[in-house]
């Protein structure tokens, strides 16, 4: 499955970005007058607009090879949604997205915006564990990965996407760690670790992915979205501008199918 590629340094759109979502439902009129409404659950879609200027000359030849490749409006592709979360449950580590291992979880604690949806996370074990979580993101995508952490002990943290990582140090003042940048190249998934040393408990909140470089306003979430791979170019053609040399400016509607 082809992604809808990443411009800059790693981001997917420019400002202002447009975004509609829709939804459908079935109506059935009786000869009586009575009506019956229901929704139509795969009826539903998300329009994009995607307004470009300066792109350069790789970056305007990386959106015509995808909608080259897509036969302009046939094809399908993965588009990752840039306003959105991708995580599931950024404060429920008790539900199935996240891998828990033998890590053990107390929510309830205060978080750094002074309520209490925090999860006190504790190592009992002699080894380093992880708390994970795996999306449907190639490898080759850039996301940031980011949450916040306290412990009443100093101690260190280890956040981590496939092979990459970072580890920070940790103590008594809530901090925001971030690990920006891609994972695995070619592969299809990527798993976000957060990484907790032997015999330490710390307070974790606001865990984060976004497809850019560097962290942005925290969302909470519930059931994972923002991946969606059914993807489509909305019309079957794709003009481009150049504006100055090596520079180009286009813009593209998407409709991804939810």
């Amino acid at each position: 499955m082809s992604f809808y590629p990443q411009i800059g340094q790693g981001t997917v759109s420019q400002f202002p970005l447009r975004r509609t979502r829709s939804w459908r439902a079935i109506t059935n009129q009786l000869e009586s007058g009575e009506q019956f409404i229901v929704p139509d659950a795969l009826g539903g879609q998300i329009e994009w607009y995607l307004r470009y200027t300066d792109i350069s000359d790789a970056e305007t030849a990386s959106l015509s090879d995808l909608f080259t490749a897509s036969f302009g409006g046939y094809g399908s592709f993965t588009f990752i949604d840039p306003l959105a979360n991708l995580l599931g449950w950024s404060e429920d580590f008790s539900k199935p997205d996240w891998q828990f291992s033998l890590l053990t979880q107390s929510p309830g604690a205060t978080d750094p915006m002074g309520t209490q949806r925090a999860s006190s996370v504790a190592n009992g074990t002699t080894g380093a564990l992880p708390l994970s979580q795996s999306l449907a993101i190639s490898g080759d995508y850039v996301t940031c990965f980011s949450v916040w952490v306290y412990a009443n002990a100093p101690g260190a943290v280890t956040l981590q996407r496939d092979g990459a990582q970072v580890t920070s140090p940790v103590g008594p003042q809530w901090t925001r760690l971030y690990l920006s940048g891609t994972g695995t190249a070619g592969g299809a998934t990527s798993t976000f670790s957060i990484v907790i040393p032997a015999g330490q408990t710390v307070s974790v909140f606001g865990a984060q992915v976004e497809a850019q470089p560097f962290p942005s306003i925290y969302r909470q979430t519930g059931a994972a979205l923002g991946i969606y791979d059914q993807t489509y170019f909305a019309n079957d053609d794709l003009t481009v501008a150049s504006t100055a040399p090596g520079l180009s400016a286009c813009s593209i509607k998407l409709i991804s199918r939810v």
